[in-house]
């Protein structure tokens, strides 16, 4: 752990806690295509800055992970959803993430989107990530910790946010290349731009593996 970790999580107090709401799709609800649970993958736990939180995800996201025969699921952190409000900023929302991963089973995949992205991003300094996706992050602090474990980590961008600050910012934090998909950033929770960013975050999962 970095001295700027350990004097973050020295200094930032517990969080105060709360009962989360936690939304999960596992291959076996899908009834109308017979897709099993892969043991081999890793599962992929979402979270977003969306005040929707978990409900989010569950129009397209969840299920067309579960369809690639992953655990998906998705956090409501602190204010949103059926999640109570609670005191905390990025660090407590990240805590919520954390705490919803250990829950899953198996090494999760972090994946953000929004604000949900930098709470993802904090959640990688403490949790081992099987993965760390990020999906048009917001906010994102100055100073990310360096993820535990070094997983690979894959950030995605509309084409309209190539170029800005915080894109270029966070491919610089972990020294990599942005990929980028067809649509509005606020847009890719349902139709073919949603659809095509998750083929795209899911491929680049499977070749993880190889």
């Amino acid at each position: 752990m970095s001295l700027t970790a350990w004097v973050r999580r020295a200094r930032t107090p517990e969080p105060v806690p709360v009962r989360r709401e936690i939304a999960v799709f596992e291959p076996a609800d899908l009834f109308d295509i017979e897709i099993k649970d892969n043991p081999e993958t890793n599962p992929v736990l979402c979270c977003t800055g969306d005040p929707a939180g978990a409900a989010a995800f569950n129009a397209l996201w969840l299920k067309r992970i579960a369809s690639s025969g992953r655990y998906a699921a998705a956090v409501s952190v602190r204010g949103q959803g059926g999640t109570p409000t609670a005191e905390g900023g990025p660090e407590a929302r990240a805590h919520d993430v954390v705490q919803a991963a250990v829950t899953v089973p198996r090494q999760t995949v972090l994946m953000g989107h929004g604000e949900g992205a930098a709470w993802a991003a904090l959640a990688a300094g403490r949790y081992p990530a099987a993965g760390l996706v990020l999906v048009s992050p917001q906010r994102v602090p100055k100073q990310l910790p360096k993820p535990v474990g070094e997983p690979p980590v894959l950030l995605v961008v509309s084409e309209s946010e190539t170029q800005s600050k915080e894109a270029q910012a966070v491919a610089d934090e972990y020294g990599i290349t942005p990929l980028t998909f067809a649509g509005a950033p606020n847009d890719i929770f349902k139709g073919p731009a949603a659809e095509g960013l998750l083929d795209t975050v899911l491929s680049w999962l499977d070749a993880q593996k190889g």
